[in-house]
């Protein structure tokens, strides 16, 4: 690879002074003239018939200028994998918060107290909240009269929405089938089952989910939303409102967080419904409340998994069996059902292997995706389970890893050969760093202290695509128009740097005009760790077709073929000759045009590489683009008397090929940590009977800095396995992945310390007191 200026360089981002001075604009921040204000009627019943909605006396209170209910919204329903929701129901709530009504007023504080005077007859029906007790053949309720019908619309790559005819609740099944797993139990030395499970944890996004809604003069409509797939939400708002997509328009503002909260359409569906009505702007904004109800959250996880081993650790069989509580609507569960199985498949050699995974609806309140896309739980599960494999065999937790961990060309659980696998490297590091084969002292009074590892992998989605635009200006600045959504991970400061690599020039030469429906071209989303390398390519893409147009023009001038050309610095010059040479400029007429053809705007397009599967058995040669890989060591204190634990020090390592920004790439890692630490000891969207019991961040307990080690005491590593086949310069996504090992990592410190395995996460103190005085009474 030639040597790099720009690229592996942590530049600033490019967004810094403005947020830091606050000059930021989010979409909380966002004002159209004549606005109105949103707020939503919501139910309080997890299953019931709507009877009667009256509406009579908010439509007359002051201030209200649009009151819409189920018998307002289109026929249509929407959906990411079925359409399956409608914008307000006109016959069944399906969850507790489900809307049933919205008021658009002058103010807020109109619309709110419009909506104490709406009156909704409903008559409660038999709900259903645990999902192994919604999936069976004849479940006590089911959730959708026949989910069947709704009209699939399925993502890119294969369809993961394949129910079971027998299970009325399955939405979604996903099979990964390798060997034979019952032979290779019965061939195992030790077989080994358990049972483990993950809670509803929030995605903690400072700013709430919101949009803007307008319809113009001539019926089109324009929405600012902060969505991570703004075509896919362009096209629901294109179905629900009968709107051909030119006269559909999505702006997307910079985000305050989102971690896989901002994909949905349904605050700009409600938005453009209460809009329609109005005849004027209508805003709606989320209060933290209804962001945990009716925003999304994780889905919780249940996970079976069943091992065979040899006496000296070599797996010889797994089954798992994943449960993924989707919650009332589908959404996009399916998918995650599906994203797990690579989760479960791309670490570890395995010869007989087999997963079966179901994404179950219940009257629950519907989950949405979340970093990691159900890689998270089932690894959470694996890495646990590996740790006890190593105890029953009396192995090294390291050794046991080491010894079944997939070499480069070696074929995954799902048939894919591995290529760019740093996850060795990744665990070598950190328990270097840890000082793994020194034992933990024992801590002093009622505080014992325990180390323990995990590693884990993060599949980067393929079979999708992405088009950028790259305009070069009169003064050699480089425009790019890309709809990658920047939502903090600092994709707009990885594409300047990009374009800057590939002209020759500083990131501060390279303009961003991005994510609008009306100047920016096709994304699939901003998902699946995938904008590093789909949108980076189809940049790099761009960028070579745009110098390919300059060249053009450049080289009559210098008298030299197109390939003898190279640029720098908005100069463009005869490569071993770089004093004959011309300024961009000289190619523009003073009013700014090209001398011919206008602008010069290059295009590249980019789709990631993907082979097509076996739908019975999940076996394909690529079903993904790729993988980033990590590993994470961490030391904890146990106390003996209170339950409470405490992570005294940690190390997380990732492998993302070669990053394009290593300083942001470590910013990457240390959010994933809090994320993950947050999600193992304290997080948990609590949900009683179909009810929210953590309506704010007051019961919802996230960790603070001051909860996490820092400083000394906590170490981020980056390790560079290059991705040579696609990715751009070797780089490869991984950003999701940085808060799946350290879950596990944690538990089996825990357990390292103080002798208890929980299989519950978060792992709060009482869960680990009971299990402490369980064992202490020989239970």
């Amino acid at each position: 690879m030639a040597e790099l200026s720009v690229v592996g360089q942590s530049v600033p981002r490019v967004d810094a002074l403005d947020k830091v001075t606050g000059r930021t604009r989010y979409g909380v921040d966002l004002k159209v003239p004549g606005m109105l204000y949103g707020k939503l009627l919501r139910s309080p019943y997890p299953n019931a018939r709507i009877i009667h909605i009256d509406t009579s006396e908010a439509e007359r209170y002051p201030g209200v200028k649009a009151v819409v209910t189920g018998k307002d919204s289109p026929v249509e329903k929407y959906g990411f994998l079925a359409r399956e929701r409608s914008i307000f129901p006109t016959d069944v709530v399906r969850f507790v918060g489900e809307g049933v009504a919205g008021v658009a007023a002058e103010s807020v504080e109109a619309a709110e107290e419009a909506l104490r005077l709406i009156k909704v007859d409903y008559e409660e029906l038999a709900a259903v909240f645990d999902p192994e007790e919604a999936m069976k053949p004849n479940p006590p309720v089911a959730v959708h009269a026949d989910f069947s019908k709704y009209v699939r619309q399925p993502l890119p790559p294969p369809d993961s929405l394949r129910g079971i005819p027998q299970s009325p609740n399955i939405y979604g099944y996903r099979p990964i089938i390798r060997g034979d797993v019952e032979r290779g139990f019965r061939e195992a030395d030790l077989v080994l089952e358990n049972r483990f499970s993950t809670a509803r944890i929030h995605h903690g996004a400072m700013e709430p989910l919101s949009a803007i809604a307008s319809f113009g003069p001539d019926g089109s409509l324009t929405v600012w939303t902060a969505s991570t797939m703004l075509f896919r939400v362009r096209a629901m708002l294109c179905t629900l409102f009968g709107l051909p997509p030119s006269k559909v328009r999505i702006v997307t503002p910079l985000s305050g967080g989102s971690f896989g909260a901002r994909g949905e359409a349904t605050q700009a569906a409600e938005a453009a419904l209460m809009a329609q009505k109005a005849r004027r702007p209508v805003k709606l904004v989320l209060t933290r409340e209804e962001f945990l109800i009716d925003g999304g959250t994780r889905e919780p996880l249940v996970v079976y998994i069943k091992d065979g081993v040899k006496k000296d650790g070599t797996l010889v069989a797994r089954h798992v069996k994943a449960i993924v509580h989707g919650g009332a609507y589908c959404g996009l569960m399916a998918a995650v059902a599906r994203s797990l199985t690579f989760g479960a498949s791309a670490t570890y050699r395995v010869p007989n292997f087999k997963v079966d995974s179901y994404a179950v609806a219940t009257n629950e309140p519907p989950a949405v995706p979340f970093r990691g896309f159900g890689s998270t739980q089932v690894q959470w599960a694996i890495e646990s389970q590996m740790d006890m494999l190593a105890e029953k065999l009396e192995m090294d937790p390291t050794e046991i890893r080491r010894k079944n961990i997939l070499m480069e060309g070696e074929e995954d659980g799902c048939g894919m050969p591995v290529h760019s696998i740093g996850v060795k490297d990744c665990l070598d590091k950190v328990t270097g760093w840890i000082d793994w084969s020194k034992e933990a002292p024992r801590g002093e009074g009622p505080w014992r202290r325990g180390k323990g590892v995990a590693i884990a992998n993060r599949m980067i989605v393929g079979g999708t695509s992405s088009v950028v635009l790259v305009k070069v200006h009169e003064d050699g600045a480089i425009e790019v128009r890309h709809s990658a959504h920047e939502q903090g991970q600092g994709c707009n400061t990885v594409l300047s740097q990009i374009a800057a690599e590939e002209f020759e020039t500083s990131v501060h030469r390279v303009k961003l005009v991005h994510t609008d429906t009306a100047q920016t071209d096709y994304e699939f989303g901003t998902i699946g760790s995938r904008i590093t390398m789909n949108t980076g390519n189809a940049l790099r893409l761009a960028c070579q077709d745009a110098k390919r147009q300059l060249f053009g023009l450049a080289a009559s001038k210098l008298g030299v073929p197109v390939d003898g050309l190279g640029i720098n610095d908005g100069v463009v010059y005869v490569k071993g000759v770089p004093e004959r040479a011309i300024r961009v400029s000289e190619l523009f007429t003073p009013l700014g045009y090209l001398v011919k053809d206008g602008e010069l705007v290059g295009r590249g397009v980019y789709t990631a590489p993907v082979a097509s599967e076996n739908l019975d058995t999940g076996q394909a040669k690529r079903p993904v683009m790729g993988y980033g890989y990590g590993a994470t060591a961490a030391e904890v204190s146990v106390n003996i008397e209170t339950g409470e634990v405490k992570v005294l020090r940690i190390a997380d390592s990732f492998d993302m090929g070669q990053p394009i920004n290593p300083k942001m790439c470590e910013g990457q890692i240390e959010s994933g940590r809090a994320m993950a630490l947050g999600s193992a000891l304290s997080e948990e969207v609590a949900v009683r009977k179909g009810r929210l019991e953590t309506p704010n961040f007051m019961d919802y307990k996230m960790p603070t800095a001051s909860d996490l080690p820092a400083n000394q005491d906590a170490a981020s590593s980056l390790v560079t396995s290059e991705h040579h086949d696609d990715g751009p310069y070797g780089a490869k996504g991984f950003s999701e992945g940085v808060m799946v090992p350290q879950a596990p990592a944690v538990a089996n410190a825990i357990f390292n310390a103080v002798g208890v395995r929980i299989k519950d996460i978060p792992i709060t103190k009482e869960k680990v007191l009971e299990a402490l005085k369980k064992r202490n009474a020989g239970g």
